[in-house]
C-alpha cells in the first residue's frame, strides 16, 4: 500500500469516527430533549419530550381557584399542544447544531 493511499484511508477513517461521534451526540441530545410552553397568563406550564409526550404539568393557584373545569381543561390542552409544536423547532435546532462541517 502506498503512503498516499494509507494517508487517504486514515483520513477517511478519522472522518468516519467524527461523524459517528456526532451521531451519538445527536441521539443523546434528542433522547434527553424537553420542550416547555406556558399559557398566555403563565397559569399553566406544560413540558413534553422528543416524542411529544407530556412529562410535566404545573398549574398555579389562579388556574385552580379562579377557572372553571372547562376553561382549565382548554388551557391545559392548548398549552400541551404549544409545547408539542415547539418540539419541532427544538429538533431542527439540535440537528442543525450537529451537522458536520463541510
Amino acid at each position: 500500500m502506498t503512503e498516499t493511499l494509507r494517508n487517504d484511508l486514515e483520513n477517511v477513517y478519522g472522518r468516519y469516527e467524527e461523524l459517528r461521534s456526532g451521531v451519538d451526540e445527536l441521539q443523546r441530545s434528542i433522547a434527553t430533549m424537553q420542550v416547555s410552553a406556558e399559557s398566555e397568563d403563565g397559569a399553566v406550564r406544560a413540558t413534553v419530550d422528543a416524542d411529544g409526550r407530556l412529562v410535566d404539568l404545573m398549574l398555579n393557584q389562579k388556574a385552580c381557584r379562579e377557572w372553571d373545569v372547562n376553561t382549565l381543561a382548554r388551557v391545559i390542552v392548548q398549552t400541551v399542544q404549544n409545547a408539542a409544536a415547539g418540539k419541532y423547532q427544538q429538533l431542527e435546532n439540535i440537528v442543525t447544531n450537529h451537522r458536520p462541517e463541510a
